[in-house]
């Protein structure tokens, strides 16, 4: 994924997604070891995943038995859903659960900046938080609840 090409928004009203078109939710647990190195379980599929200073991300599946021994190891546990609009597949809905509960991230992704740089967000989005704490997972890895909650409130 091209994370330049990626604008991210605060949604602050669930009742605006009542009588939208998502797909069916897909779980993400993520166990962060530390700044680069992640683990990931998606369905029934285990990565190990390098996390580049560019956002770059190099993924390897590994088994379940490497899998759990990694998750040991975690200073951080991430679980989210994931749905895609499907009115615009450009579009997704990131929920968190868990120390991150409160937080529902849109993403919406471009093929170009020009097209990225002259995308109007839709009513039902809230304010962008493409340069926040919470715009990506690694940033929120690093937050304790306090710090989230202080973060979050500056948004809904």
């Amino acid at each position: 994924m091209n994370n330049r090409l990626t604008r991210r928004f605060i949604l602050k009203n669930t009742e605006n997604l009542k009588n939208l078109n998502f797909s069916i939710p897909i779980r993400y647990e993520r166990y962060y070891i530390n700044d680069n190195l992640r683990i990931q379980k998606k369905y029934n599929i285990y990565e190990k995943q390098v996390l580049m200073d560019n956002n770059i991300v190099l993924r390897e599946k590994i088994d379940i038995n490497e899998f759990e021994d990694l998750k040991k190891k975690a200073y951080k546990e991430i679980i989210r859903d994931s749905y895609v609009y499907l009115d615009d597949e450009k579009i997704s809905i990131k929920r968190y659960y868990g120390m991150y509960e409160g937080l529902i991230r849109i993403e919406v992704k471009f093929k170009t900046e020009k097209e990225m740089k002259e995308y109007q967000r839709l009513i039902w989005m809230g304010e962008e938080i493409t340069d926040s704490l919470l715009a990506f997972d690694r940033d929120l890895s690093k937050l304790d609840r306090e710090l989230f909650l202080k973060e979050l409130n500056k948004y809904i």
